[in-house]
């Protein structure tokens, strides 16, 4: 027992002892860069390019090994990227431990990223996506991203994308500043129109132009007329401010031709259709402004309630009242309010006078919509004015012929007949049926007619009878009653307008 103490006390046992058993799976610690103070967990791939770098495996278990990334002392113009921390292997005892750490050569510009944090995770591949940007950048873009000028740390990628707002140089966009500055004017070009404002769409060939002024100056690049219109911006050869009373105006061909007794299409620009909302025919009438239309009170007064017609409408512009092909579409109005002479008899039909007054105002000028097949007829220009002898033309949609053998027209009709004299006219009615003692109130009634095959008749009441005077067409009546249909020597009887004419004004003015 000595001996073998005193044997192991001076060294002398055997030379060649059994090896050291190393206990695997134990790790060496990581090597942490002396520029970021980021950790990981586990081996992440730049996406850089740089030196080779030679591992240094662990040393034995009693002796760990400290290892640093030397960086140089000068820092280039781009900053260099550093490369992620790496765990070493475990490699054998007999190996030494030897590191080279050659300096980084890549030039990639360091993303601006916050102060260093622990890295997650992360697997190899491209770069994030920039949402700033929305696509993923290439190798080649990678390089060529110029530095942003931060002096905090380089940092290291992680997954996270970050934007240090707080680091940028760059002010803040003021949004509602910027739009305030968009919509103000160029103080610096300011435009002088060299002609009146009094620009507008006229008929083609009108337009005067002053020879020393171009005209494309004043011409818009995109057209705002109508075909057959043009653009003008000074006087014209005829006054299209407004569309004058009485008037007729060029109109498209419906492609029918009127058959005899027929008007044509556009020919009775003031003649109304008077309709229940049902489209159910009540009667005539002639727009005398844009905003009232003459009709007769016994064909109106069963629908008035209160003042008003609630159930009934104007259409202006209509000629084939059963049609659809018109190349000009027909306008339709309600009513705002009734006005019937207040002495108006129903026995007799004398002062048998309307005026409707129309909800909306109708358009006259090219420039608010007016329609070709749409004007006014003119009123007479006094309360005793006559047209006795003068020929003159009615129109309607009534019955062809008198009694349960006519039939209601779709296509609006015409006839031209005499103004009858008053004494004449009284005549011809004591001589046909009403007898020796009737009187014809010359006020509330003008005749005309008393020609064969030519008359109004049964549902063209309240439809115009107008005369042309200085090439413009007035109403002088309104068709009214008479005995049976386009007799000879027996005249029908209308209403006369001139008599009614301070009335009819008084009504128009009438807000």
């Amino acid at each position: 027992m000595c001996l073998w103490l005193l044997t192991a006390c001076f060294g002398l046992l055997p030379a060649n002892p059994s090896p050291i058993v190393i206990v695997p799976g134990v790790p060496a610690p990581i090597i942490v860069p002396t520029t970021a103070a980021t950790t990981a967990a586990t081996t992440t791939q730049a996406p850089t390019t740089q030196a080779p770098t030679t591992q240094a495996p662990t040393a034995p278990p009693t002796m760990p090994v400290n290892v640093t990334t030397s960086v140089p002392p000068t820092m280039p113009s781009t900053m260099p990227s550093t490369m992620p921390p790496t765990m070493l292997p475990t490699m054998p005892p007999t190996m030494p431990s030897v590191t080279t750490a050659p300096p980084t050569t890549t030039t990639t510009t360091a993303a601006p990223t916050p102060p260093p944090t622990t890295a997650a995770p992360t697997t190899s591949g491209p770069l994030p996506i920039d949402p700033r940007l929305g696509t993923t950048p290439g190798p080649l873009a990678a390089l060529q991203i110029q530095p942003m000028g931060y002096s905090s740390q380089v940092p290291s990628y992680d997954a996270a994308v970050k934007f240090p707002r707080q680091k940028r140089s760059m002010r803040p966009l003021n949004v509602k500043h910027f739009l305030s500055n968009l919509s103000k004017p160029d103080e610096h070009h300011v435009i002088h129109k060299r002609q009146s404002n009094n620009c507008r769409c006229v008929t083609a060939g009108t337009c005067i132009r002053i020879p020393m002024i171009d005209v494309r100056i004043v011409t818009p690049a995109v057209s705002q007329c109508l075909t057959g219109q043009e653009y003008c911006c000074g006087n014209t050869t005829m006054n299209m401010t407004q569309i004058g009373c009485g008037t007729l105006q060029s109109v498209p061909t419906t492609g029918v031709t009127p058959m005899a007794g027929q008007a044509n299409f556009g020919e009775f620009p003031w003649q109304a259709l008077i309709l229940t909302k049902q489209n159910e025919y009540i009667g005539g009438g002639v727009l005398i402004d844009n905003m009232n239309v003459l009709t007769v009170t016994h064909r109106i007064m069963s629908y008035v309630v209160s003042g008003t017609a609630p159930n009934v409408k104007v259409r202006l512009g209509e000629w084939d009242a059963a049609g659809t092909y018109e190349p000009v579409a027909h306008q339709e109005y309600t009513i705002q309010r009734v006005s019937s002479h207040p002495s108006y008899n129903a026995n007799t039909l004398q002062f048998d006078v309307t005026v409707l007054r129309l909800a909306s105002p109708v358009p006259f000028t090219p420039t608010t919509g007016a329609a070709t097949t749409i004007n006014r007829a003119c009123l007479p220009s006094a309360a005793n004015a006559t047209f006795t002898g003068q020929r003159c033309m009615v129109s309607g949609w009534g019955k062809d012929a008198f009694g349960t053998q006519g039939q209601f027209q779709n296509i609006l009709k015409k006839v031209d007949v005499p103004i009858v004299a008053p004494d004449v006219c009284q005549t011809q009615l004591r001589t046909a049926r009403l007898g020796p003692t009737y009187v014809l109130d010359t006020t509330s009634f003008v005749c005309a007619g008393g020609e064969s095959n030519k008359d109004a008749c049964t549902g063209d009441g309240g439809s115009g009878l107008v005369c042309q005077t200085n090439g413009r067409w007035v109403v002088v009546g309104l068709v009214a009653w008479g005995l049976s249909c386009a007799n000879a020597n027996v005249s029908a009887v209308y209403v006369n307008v001139a008599a009614f004419l301070p009335w009819i004004q008084q009504q128009v003015a009438a807000a």
